[in-house]
């Protein structure tokens, strides 16, 4: 995947140019529990050292609350065909089911989400008024082969009783621990073609783009993504293989059978990783500069609020400042969601 000398650069000449200037925000881990009360927490804090804590502990599934918060920050903006800007949210169809005590099983979204049903409302609000689209991210966020090993052991047992299975993958130190569901050492790999199904029966239609979780992809699952009706693979420019090797296909072309498209923007407040909107308003002037779209990463983490409103309410204050600065530098911007990119440009094509 790695090139050198003369043919370093081919993979820039290579990229596919637009006319226009397009910001598409993509996010991840949507659907996913991790810490499912404050029970839980209270747990992690009790058996593991707080200070191995990143903001992964505490990140949960979204609330209604949350999503409403997000909601009221992206209708204050439009672009200038009326459209607000829209999340594209990454979505996990599979959590851990902790009414089985004896095997590890998931249970899919499908059967409803937590709050008698009015996050499924809250999601149909957001696509209903062009400020969220559903895609796919994965099965479970784990290399699920993994996960069964680690379900028989001890800490993976207490784990379980306190409904925070995966708790120490959220550690320093331990962060890459079950990483890999879209890697060829998941001998579940093939789940991704459930999730697509899932995902269909939720929200009405088919993703047809992906992010893979922890952004490990490995070639021998490709056809498994392509099996599951994936077209177009978000994210290429952080994509590794599990032997830690960068993927150099030029973005936005067909290579494999699939469109690969790119990250070039950040927004991400949180201190430690400092992405916010000065930084990420020139990343997306960049963008416009080269020709290309703007596509804003902004993880699910940055606005989760169950267990840290007060991280909720910096970034979205971010996130205002980041879409007004845009729509003043680059009044002719033009909202949409990966999905809507990808059909608009290469479905007839690829198909």
């Amino acid at each position: 995947m790695s090139l050198s000398g003369p043919f370093e650069f081919l993979p820039h000449y290579l990229r596919k140019k637009f006319s226009g200037k397009l910001l598409m925000i993509e996010s991840d881990d949507w659907g996913l529990e991790r810490g499912i009360d404050e029970q839980s927490i209270e747990w992690a804090r009790r058996r593991y050292s707080v200070t191995d804590f990143t903001r992964w502990t505490l990140d949960a599934l979204e609330t209604e609350e949350d999503l409403d918060e997000l909601y009221s920050v992206l209708e204050k903006h439009k672009d200038n065909e009326g459209n607000p800007p829209v999340v594209t949210a990454n979505f996990i169809t599979h959590n851990i089911d902790y009414g089985s005590r004896d095997e590890l099983l998931f249970r899919p979204i499908s059967d409803g989400f937590s709050e008698g049903g009015k996050l499924q409302e809250a999601y149909e609000r957001g696509i209903a008024r062009r400020l969220m689209f559903p895609q796919l991210h994965g099965y479970s966020h784990y290399d699920v082969t993994a996960l069964r090993k680690y379900f028989t052991t001890d800490e993976a047992r207490e784990s379980f009783e306190n409904k925070f299975l995966a708790c120490c993958t959220t550690l320093r130190g331990r962060l890459s621990f079950l990483q890999g569901e879209l890697s060829s050492s998941n001998g579940e790999s093939t789940l991704i073609k459930d999730a697509a199904d899932v995902f269909e029966k939720t929200f009405g239609f088919r993703s047809l783009t992906v992010i893979p979780p922890t952004f490990i992809l490995d070639d021998a699952v490709l056809q498994s993504l392509a099996d599951a009706g994936i077209r177009l693979i978000q994210s290429s420019n952080r994509l590794v293989d599990s032997k830690k090797n960068r993927y150099r296909y030029p973005y936005f072309r067909i290579r494999k059978g699939f469109i690969w498209s790119v990250r070039n923007a950040r927004l991400d407040p949180y201190p430690g990783y400092d992405f916010g909107h000065e930084q990420c308003t020139e990343s997306v002037g960049k963008a416009f500069e080269n020709d290309q779209p703007a596509v804003i990463d902004f993880h699910r983490v940055n606005f989760s609020g169950r267990f840290d409103r007060g991280y909720r309410e910096r970034s979205l204050r971010e996130l205002d400042l980041l879409i007004t600065n845009v729509l003043k530098k680059w009044p002719d911007v033009k909202f949409t969601h990966t999905q809507k990119f990808f059909e608009d440009h290469w479905q007839r094509r690829i198909n």
